[in-house]
């Protein structure tokens, strides 16, 4: 398949003959730790619009896209059925991530693919080892800072897309407070929340999401 040729590991940073590495001798901008080529991804499927990457967990994957969010619910990129489904952004985000909130779905598998290792992040030491996940887009890189993960009903209004820095700064406080490990991370009002969503099982309709800041890298 193409797309197994079309992400690769960043380089890593060379060391001069004095043993020093060269970031340490001239300030670099920070990149993402994969490079992802979108032009080849999407000769494939057209609806790739981005790539999830957490490191040292399950999640490199694909985010697809289409008009609807059932189509990739249990569907493969070739469209075949498959009961893991494929990652997608909701229908009604932009697909650059230029929203304040952009939403992406996945099925908590029991072999921890997909999103079968967000409910690890109900641990404060599972957030520690794990507090940074990169999204990579194919005209912008994010590192993604995370600031909450909790328990939420399938209806609750963190699926709602505010309208208002009120409704915002609501949705940021019922993270915060319901989140089950303690992130420290400061929050602004001009900084692009991503959501991270999957099934959960503590009661009917229950829903582990993940949020956390975009921050744009080289």
């Amino acid at each position: 398949m193409l797309i197994d040729k079309a992400v690769e590991t960043a380089p890593q940073t060379q060391q001069t003959e004095n043993g020093q590495t060269e970031s340490a001798i001239k300030p670099v901008s920070e990149t993402a730790p994969i490079t992802v080529d979108f032009e080849r991804l999407q000769e494939e499927n057209k609806d790739i619009i981005a790539w999830l990457y957490c490191p040292d967990t399950e999640i490199n994957y694909p985010v697809v896209q289409s008009k609807d969010n059932e189509y990739y619910l249990r569907r493969l990129l070739d469209g075949t059925w498959n009961i893991a489904g494929t990652l997608f952004m909701d229908y009604r985000n932009a697909a650059d991530c230029s929203d304040l909130h952009t939403i992406i779905y996945g099925h908590n598998m029991k072999n921890n693919t997909m999103f079968g290792s967000l409910p690890k992040y109900s641990k404060q030491e599972y957030y520690e080892e794990h507090s940074v996940l990169y999204l990579l887009t194919p005209k912008q890189n994010y590192k993604v800072k995370l600031i909450a993960g909790y328990v939420t009903p399938s209806d609750s209004k963190v699926y709602e897309f505010e309208k208002t820095k009120e409704e915002r700064s609501g949705l940021l406080k019922t993270a915060l407070d319901n989140s089950l490990f303690t992130s420290g991370t400061t929050v602004s009002d001009e900084d692009r929340l991503l959501t991270l969503s999957t099934c959960s099982y503590e009661y009917d309709n229950a829903r582990f999401v993940l949020m956390g800041i975009l921050k744009e890298i080289g």
